[in-house]
């Protein structure tokens, strides 16, 4: 079916081009019309426009074509993405401009004249040209590609889909958030992807008053993980300090999963979330025994 389309494109495509060229002719359908002028005027313009869009549906279709066959892709990554970005572009262009030569308006004259309110109009829209720009800088770059696991700023989650305007990234609890393209650039990113070695790293703060020895706690939180074992690389268990603080410890629970499983990181995270939460609530109920101990309660944040 789609490539009866083609056909029936490329067919129209030729009858358009040899209209245009003069080769065919359908002015005999209005030759005595008082507005034969005007009629060959529009099918011209009509005729000219819809050469235009075709072709540049013919160079989107056989470009993606070409690179998904060298590539041996069947999704869309950043180069297909940015290609029907730069075809929307251009197909925005195209109908303005032919849209313009409808009315028989001199589209150069007309960008001259309004030259000074085009300029006011840029510096308005500066934000929005800039997102665009950015936009494309990502797109054709192999710092981010659809798919990745990535965290920007305060965000992090699987990017979804990358247009002139936003970053579109899933999270663990199935937000999509969108992150202005500008935001990106001036942004700490950090590709969790892109690394040789595919670690998983869950992030938290324990209270010092909760904390025994890195050591016993690795091992209580490997433990908890028993059920995945099968899944996970042995010995990639690892409990690291990123931080410590005057009350508290910022620390890092990593691990390898043979395989990359989005489910299957939600499901150990929320086990390791619920170990840690036990892991505290004990240590709570040891401080009320203990008289010595100070009363206020301790804190983690997960």
């Amino acid at each position: 079916m789609k490539y009866l389309v083609l056909l029936l494109k490329l067919g129209i495509f030729t009858a358009l081009l040899m209209i245009r060229l003069g080769e065919w002719s359908i002015a005999g359908l209005y030759e005595h019309s008082k507005y034969r002028e005007s009629f060959d005027y529009y099918i011209e313009v009509l005729a000219s426009i819809a050469l235009f869009l075709m072709f540049l549906d013919f160079v989107q279709f056989f470009t993606t074509w070409w690179y998904r066959r060298r590539k041996k892709l069947n999704a869309a990554d950043n180069f297909v993405v940015g290609i029907s970005h730069i075809y929307s572009l251009l197909l925005a262009i195209g109908l303005i401009v032919g849209i313009l030569s409808l009315f028989r308006i001199d589209v150069r004259a007309l960008f001259t004249s309004l030259s000074i309110i085009f300029a006011g109009i840029a510096i308005l829209t500066k934000d929005y040209i800039s997102n665009m720009i950015n936009g494309m800088i990502i797109t054709f770059s192999d710092e981010l590609s659809i798919g990745d696991n990535v965290r920007i700023g305060q965000h992090r989650g699987k990017i979804t889909d990358i247009t002139l305007q936003n970053i579109h990234i899933l999270n663990d609890d199935d937000d999509m958030i969108y992150v202005p393209n500008n935001l990106v650039l001036t942004s700490e990113v950090v590709n969790y992807t892109k690394r040789q070695i595919k670690r998983t790293s869950i992030d938290f703060d324990i209270d010092l008053r909760h904390l025994k020895t890195v050591e016993e706690l690795e091992r209580s939180l490997t433990e908890a993980l028993t059920p995945f074992h099968e899944v996970i690389k042995p010995d990639s268990y690892y409990l690291r300090v990123a931080e410590v603080k005057k009350d508290s410890v910022s620390m890092k629970f990593q691990y390898i999963l043979k395989k990359p499983n989005k489910d299957l990181e939600r499901q150990i995270r929320r086990r390791t979330i619920r170990r840690l939460v036990e892991i505290i609530s004990e240590r709570e109920k040891i401080a009320d025994k203990i008289p010595d101990l100070p009363d206020s309660p301790g804190h983690a944040v997960i």
